[in-house]
This record gives structure tokens, C-alpha cells and sequence, in this order.
């Protein structure tokens, strides 16, 4: 699976989001069940139940006699939501997972390859200045 491309919506009054259909016809299931947990660099993550379980597994593989391991393990895991996509392409995301990526009434939705991540605005356009001053120094160490 690869996902791509960049969204702006809003937020409703009861926490759901819209999930464009170029995305949503690639992640979700047939059940309509999706996966959303905290993600890398303070956004969501929404993975398919596919995708999902194959983080699962890499997760799984962390050895528990590592602290900052179960930390990391802790830290998806607690946080995992399955949700359902209504019948209107939105998916109802829980308060505490809005509230830890500052998500309020407006929100990026960006395909990243396996997984679509959900942004406060603000937050994404400073981390992509941030990463755009040095995105030469770091195409040059990933040799592509």
C-alpha cells in the first residue's frame, strides 16, 4: 500500500474528521474498522487493519527488559483506538488523542506511505520549515 497527498478539513463539534476518498479507499477494511493511535513528531496516525498489525508485530518484537522499549511499546498501545468510518467517510477520533496533537477545529490529513497522519495546521507547517531548512544535509545521508 502506498499513500500519498496532503488535505486540509475541519473538525466537527464531536470530534469527527473526514477522511478524503483517495485515502480512505486504501486503508479501510471491510468491516469499515480502522486503526488510529498517537503518532512520530506529535500527530495521529491511522493505519489499516493490515498496516496495523504489522507495526503490532515490530512492536512485539522489542525486548521487555528494556525500559525505554516498553515505553515505546506503552506509548502505541495505549493509545490504539479501532474506529469505525460512518457512512459520510468520517471517523470519530477520542478527546485525548486530539488533545495530544493539539487538534482542535482544523486538521492536516497527509498520506505517508503505510499509515495517514492527522495534524494541528500550526504544528505541521513548523515542523515542515524546520525539516525543509535541512533537507539537503539529509537527502545527502539517505543517498536517494
Amino acid at each position: 500500500m502506498s499513500l500519498s497527498g496532503r488535505y486540509s478539513h475541519s473538525v466537527d463539534h464531536k470530534g469527527r474528521i473526514f477522511i478524503p476518498s483517495k485515502l480512505r479507499k486504501k486503508v479501510v477494511s471491510k468491516n469499515k474498522k480502522i486503526v488510529v493511535t498517537r503518532g512520530f513528531d506529535k500527530c495521529l496516525s491511522i493505519y489499516s487493519l493490515t498496516e496495523w498489525k504489522k507495526f503490532e508485530d515490530k512492536l512485539r518484537s522489542l525486548p521487555k527488559s528494556k525500559s525505554q522499549k516498553r515505553f515505546i511499546v506503552r506509548f502505541f498501545m495505549e493509545n490504539k483506538e479501532e474506529t469505525k468510518v460512518d457512512s459520510q467517510g468520517r471517523i470519530k477520533i477520542p478527546q485525548h488523542l486530539l488533545d495530544y496533537a493539539d487538534i482542535d477545529n482544523a486538521v492536516v490529513i497527509a498520506g505517508v506511505l503505510d499509515r495517514i497522519e492527522l495534524w494541528n495546521p500550526e504544528i505541521h507547517k513548523k515542523k515542515t520549515e524546520e525539516m525543509e531548512s535541512i533537507k539537503d544535509e539529509i537527502l545527502e545521508s539517505l543517498e536517494i
